[in-house]
Parts: structure tokens; C-alpha cells; sequence
């Protein structure tokens, strides 16, 4: 059997081999996916577009908003939002016009291409939530719980320059060079 420090290192080492595996510059499946799954003319404007635009512009999926409750329901800065409008627009995915009874504000309305990504962007989330769910079903009750709360766990972690802080927890000691730490010892 293992030592609590031979698996904390192993663990460590998975940790950033999947995260290599699955976060690679050379394949994008998921820009992948959408071009397969949209008209030809999309192709260009869902690899050009930034992750951020069509995840703004899959919020539209409920209907027409304002910029400002676009930005408040994506909980990004209206600045940062009206930018990734604007690129929507001119990629013909969103229109703007006046909302009824204030003449200040705009609301948005994805068009017909709007509505076909936003169709397409869904699927394809459906689609990943099918995969985690079938690879995920293959583990026990008890391991999942485990796996919930090491996630939970590491949500709710700070960073103290390089090192994990857990939550709740101050800036614990740095071991001395070659010193097993205190976590390392249980």
C-alpha cells in the first residue's frame, strides 16, 4: 500500500497530466464540434469568435436582454460585455434595437444564425454533460463523494504564492528543505 505522501505526489502528478491532455492549443473540440454542426458559412466566425462572445450570446437563448442585464446575468463587466456585443453584431449573430418605453437602452436579439449557434452551443453542452455523466457513472457512491469533496475542497482554496492554502486555513509554514511537511507525516 501507498504512503499518504506517495499518493499526495501521484495525485499531483495527474492533476497536471490531465489538465495537459485536455487543455491543448493544437485541438480545440469544441470550436471543432460547433463548425461540424453549423452551416458552412459559421465555420470562420465560430473559430474567430471569442469563447467569451458565444457564451454571451448563448445567454440569449431566453430572449431578448439589455446589455446591462446580459452583463449582470453573465456576471462580467458591462465594458467587457458591450465589446463582445459589438463583435456579435457585426458577425450577424445579434441585432440591437430600442427596448420598448426607454429610449436609452438597447436590447438584444439573436438572429436567425444567432439562434441556429445558440441551437448548436446547447447540443454540444448537452452532449458534454452526457460524457462526464457516462464516464463518471462508472465509480461508486463513496468514490464520487470523495471526488466531490477533493473538488469542492480545491474550489474553496486560496494560492499563497505558489502553494495551496485550504480554506480556513492561514499561511501554514514552509517545511524546511528536505523536511517532510506536517500533512506529509500523517
Amino acid at each position: 500500500m501507498k504512503t499518504k505522501s506517495a499518493l499526495i505526489a501521484e495525485i499531483s502528478s495527474l492533476v497536471g497530466a490531465v489538465g495537459d491532455k485536455f487543455d491543448t492549443d493544437e485541438v480545440d473540440a469544441e470550436r471543432d464540434y460547433l463548425a461540424a454542426h453549423c452551416p458552412p458559412r459559421l465555420e470562420r466566425t465560430v473559430r474567430e469568435l471569442p469563447t467569451l462572445g458565444l457564451h454571451l450570446l448563448a445567454e440569449l437563448a431566453d430572449g431578448p436582454i439589455s446589455v446591462v442585464g446580459l452583463a449582470a446575468r453573465a456576471g462580467q463587466l458591462k465594458g467587457t460585455v458591450s465589446k463582445h456585443v459589438q463583435k456579435l453584431v457585426d458577425a450577424g449573430l445579434v441585432t440591437r434595437s430600442p427596448v420598448p418605453g426607454n429610449r436609452k437602452e438597447l436590447q438584444l436579439t439573436p438572429t436567425a444564425d444567432g439562434k441556429r449557434l445558440i441551437e448548436v452551443h446547447q447540443r454540444m453542452h448537452d452532449e458534454m454533460d452526457a460524457g462526464r455523466h457516462d464516464f463518471l457513472s462508472r465509480y461508486t457512491v463513496a468514490e464520487l463523494s470523495v471526488l466531490e469533496k477533493m473538488l469542492q475542497d480545491l474550489l474553496a482554496t486560496s494560492r499563497d504564492g505558489v502553494r495551496l492554502v485550504p480554506a480556513g486555513l492561514g499561511s501554514p509554514p514552509a517545511p524546511e528543505r528536505g523536511a517532510p511537511s506536517a500533512r506529509e507525516q500523517t
